[in-house]
């Protein structure tokens, strides 16, 4: 199977046909859209195609299946696209990003796990633009750009262990006889903060 290349995204049209034909297009208000999907409709016409390809993919390609050739399939077709190491580290930073929106967005507040899964995901993607940034980046812009992934990396790594921390004392705590003073003085500081 061959590609063509595509050297520009495509239009809010030809995304609302794409989904059309994988029945999941939205229903287009015609008094507000006579003549169809409008310019600005692409980024949202594009979370639904995102939405619709990772929920076939979950049905198609098992990761547990042995051999899991349907997996193989779907990360071969998806890398047929990417046409440089640049854009790879992009897309995986976005996604990265993607995935810690809706870790925070749709799992339970109050659940002590969610942070620190929010956080471990923002670590990745900060350590991956740092990379990308390392590797293909050119000029002071880049270099600071840089400098601001690896703080941030830094940042969300810090808070991940400390929600870890908080998750770890909430579901599976130390018996007391195990907990050290160093820990405890830990403790009472997170408490006081």
């Amino acid at each position: 199977m061959t590609r063509s290349s595509a050297s520009r995204p495509a239009s809010a049209a030809a995304l609302h046909r794409a989904l059309a034909a994988l029945g999941a297009a939205p229903t287009l208000d015609r008094t507000h859209r006579p003549h169809g999907p409008r310019p600005e409709d692409a980024p949202l016409l594009l979370g639904i195609l995102l939405a619709k390809a990772e929920l076939d993919a979950t049905v198609i390609a098992d990761p547990g299946e042995e051999p899991p050739e349907g997996m193989t399939s779907l990360i071969e077709g998806y890398n047929t696209l990417i046409c440089s190491e640049e854009m790879r580290l992009r897309l995986l930073a976005l996604r990265l990003i993607r995935t810690a929106f809706d870790i925070g967005l749709y799992e339970d507040a109050d659940d002590p796990c969610t942070p620190a899964a929010e956080t471990a995901v923002m670590t990745a993607a900060n350590m991956i633009n740092a990379r990308r940034l390392a590797w293909h980046g050119s000029g002071p812009a880049d270099q600071q750009a840089l400098v601001t992934a690896l703080r941030s990396a830094d940042q969300f790594s810090r808070s991940t262990l400390e929600d870890l921390e908080q998750a770890r004392d909430q579901f599976a705590p130390e018996p007391r006889s195990k907990v050290g003073p160093k820990r405890s003085a830990q403790a009472r500081h997170r408490r006081n903060r």
